[in-house]
């Protein structure tokens, strides 16, 4: 059932960042050296689906630097098609740094954003008009995007405000609500509710959706955004729920996962689900990759999992019983899903 090259199935919309860490986990103040990385939700997305074997395109902006160039060495070599990503000769390309922070059971990581005035943040409506991310749209079965592009800039915002105009009239457009409140601090949240009214499917966490909605209730955010197919609803460690238009219901609870880092898995849940998707697979099967994806991106240290399922991988994890299901633990040492 893997997707196979050809034709272009996902493209993602957002930025790409290069991720400046302390090595030995140290406090910015006294770190003498730094190990990197690359990260960047929609860029995460695409990386985990092209990997998987679904023909992914990525929509974007680099700087002319030795950042962008790493980033777009980084994308052909996870396969993804880079023709819509423009270079900006006069913007640099963003960076963040994590930070490791003392929290009362375990670390927790300090993320410290430098993005203002990047190529990305110059994400436009022209950007979506050039001939490459038409070609992209248009023949793309899913468009994803997030709420963190809403957030960059002006333009930004005008541009994926107007993303249902962009795709193709049977494009599914797929927004990861991730609200982040410091991006939007002092400012209307429009550009934002903009997209999600755009949205065919949403996924959320239900505390995100209480912080920005004021409630998780899946039958008001219907009536809210009629466009709105299909919600994702993501309890945490719990469990994770698609919910339809019709009041359909399918849930599938977590795995338990040994947390190395937590950044990223959010993405990486997005794109096993989009994987599921994108090869028709049914819904008990899409939450149960989305699962499996993000626990690789949990025992990972960066943003993207080192790792993702084959196809025969896939496979399994779709069709394991519910009593194996929920007997897997993911660790490093242990992926239990693994296919000789």
């Amino acid at each position: 059932m893997a997707v196979q090259s050809g034709p272009v199935v996902v493209t993602t919309v957002g930025e790409a960042m290069v991720v400046l860490y302390p090595e030995g986990q140290r406090p910015l103040a006294e770190a003498q050296t730094f190990g990197s990385d690359i990260g960047g939700a929609e860029f995460n997305v695409a990386s985990s689906l092209a990997r998987m074997g679904v023909p992914t395109a990525w929509v974007s902006r680099l700087g002319d630097d030795g950042f962008g160039h790493r980033i777009r060495r980084a994308a052909a070599e996870a396969g993804i098609d880079t023709s819509a990503v423009e270079i900006d000769d006069a913007r640099p390309t963003g960076i963040y740094v994590k930070e490791t922070v003392a929290a009362r059971q375990s670390p927790g990581t300090r993320m410290h954003y430098y993005r203002s005035g990047s190529a990305a943040s110059a994400i436009s409506p022209a950007l979506f008009a050039a001939s490459p991310a038409v070609a992209a749209f248009r023949g793309s079965r899913i468009v994803h995007t997030s709420g963190i592009t809403a957030a960059l800039s002006a333009t930004a915002a005008a541009a994926v405000g107007a993303l249902s105009a962009a795709v193709g009239d049977d494009t599914i457009v797929s927004v990861d609500l991730n609200y982040r409140p410091q991006l939007w601090r002092g400012r209307p949240t429009d550009a934002l509710e903009a997209l999600v009214g755009q949205a065919h499917l949403l996924f959320a966490g239900l505390d995100e959706a209480q912080t920005h909605f004021g409630h998780s209730d899946a039958e008001q955010l219907f009536a809210d955004h009629p466009r709105l197919a299909r919600l994702v609803l993501k309890d945490d460690v719990r469990r994770a729920s698609v919910i339809h238009r019709d009041g359909s219901a399918t849930h599938v609870p977590s795995l338990t996962v040994e947390v190395v880092e937590p950044v990223g898995a959010g993405d990486a849940f997005a794109a096993g689900y989009l994987a599921g998707l994108a090869e028709d697979r049914d819904e008990v099967a899409s939450l149960r990759i989305a699962h499996a994806v993000a626990a690789l991106a949990l025992i990972s240290a960066g943003d993207r999992p080192v790792t993702v399922p084959g196809a025969a991988e896939r496979d399994r994890i779709g069709s394991a019983p519910a009593d194996e299901w929920a007997s897997w633990r993911v660790h490093p040492g242990d992926i239990p899903w693994r296919t000789a």
